[in-house]
């Protein structure tokens, strides 16, 4: 089994196309058509069901799409390790949900950045769920997440926690008064939707108080969401962070509740055990670990 099959077989699987795969490739189409062939004979299974829609993966395709993208990454990382350690190039791929991409990353890049000018940095966003899947394939480096992992491979390092606010638009009736808690089951709400770790946490912090949530609108957009309240059309929580210069500017309104729980998430670190860090990726990882404090 040579790489260039894995590489063929991926971009195939990326294009759901031969023709195309080829031309990304800058091989021939027999060329591609051959590689996958070689691959179903050494492995006595097909990979792909041509269709009259391309090319789709078998379920056998699926499994071994996962082995493929692990091998070719366990090979670049292999470079890398056997690259000058002390160089200050390479690559820093790192997995991150949204709101933490927006409010925590930037300034720690700047600083990674005026450190390591020739790193090239990558960061690719997603759910939690996601995040961590992408650091056990091997896809980024360093993932930060906001729900609770607990896997064997992973090392986990503890960085913040962070309060979660109920906001409102601008001058609410509401926002100098403290609201009872039950009134939450009445005030129309705009959350994260599903699947979100965030939004996995109000469910169950209100499920455990027998409090069901208005939920008016849902959207996968930071900015959206506050937008919409801003206009007028519901309340939000949000990480506090999220909203601290909307907040100072009166753009939005924080609203308080009676002896209802404090809320807050966490952010983590996580990265594979066994995953080989250059030095400067694991400079980034100390300079967000000196990051542990509440926000």
């Amino acid at each position: 089994m040579e790489l260039v099959h894995l590489r063929t077989f991926l971009q195939v699987v990326a294009t759901a196309n031969a023709s195309r795969a080829a031309e990304t490739l800058a091989i021939s189409q027999p060329a591609v058509t051959q590689h996958i062939r070689s691959l179903e004979g050494e492995l006595s299974v097909r990979l792909f069901d041509r269709t009259g829609r391309g090319l789709t993966l078998t379920p056998a395709g699926v499994t071994f799409q996962r082995y493929a993208q692990n091998t070719l990454a366990l090979l670049e990382e292999s470079r890398q390790v056997l690259a000058d350690e002390e160089t200050r190039g390479g690559s820093l791929v790192i997995g991150a949900g949204v709101t933490t991409s927006i409010c925590f990353l930037p300034r720690k890049l700047m600083a990674f950045r005026h450190r390591f000018p020739a790193v090239d940095v990558t960061v690719r966003t997603g759910s939690s769920r996601e995040v961590t899947t992408m650091v056990l394939d091997r896809l980024v480096e360093i993932g930060l997440v906001t729900s609770p992992i607990e896997h064997a491979q992973l090392e986990s390092t503890e960085l913040f926690r962070e309060a979660i606010v109920l906001v409102s638009r601008p001058h609410d009736p509401l926002a100098n008064k403290r609201i009872a808690l039950e009134r939450l089951a009445e005030l129309p709400l705009i959350l994260f939707r599903h699947p979100s770790g965030f939004r996995d946490y109000l469910d169950q912090i209100f499920s455990s108080l027998s409090i069901r949530l208005n939920v008016k609108m849902e959207s996968d957009s930071l900015e959206a969401i506050k937008g919409f309240v801003g206009a007028g059309l519901g309340l939000a929580f949000l990480p506090r962070a999220a909203v601290r210069s909307e907040l100072a500017a009166g753009m939005l309104s924080k609203l308080r509740w009676k002896n209802g729980p404090r809320l807050e998430r966490t952010t983590t670190m996580i990265r594979r055990r066994d995953k080989y860090l250059s030095k400067p990726q694991r400079v980034f990882t100390q300079m967000l670990a000196r990051h542990v404090t509440t926000i």
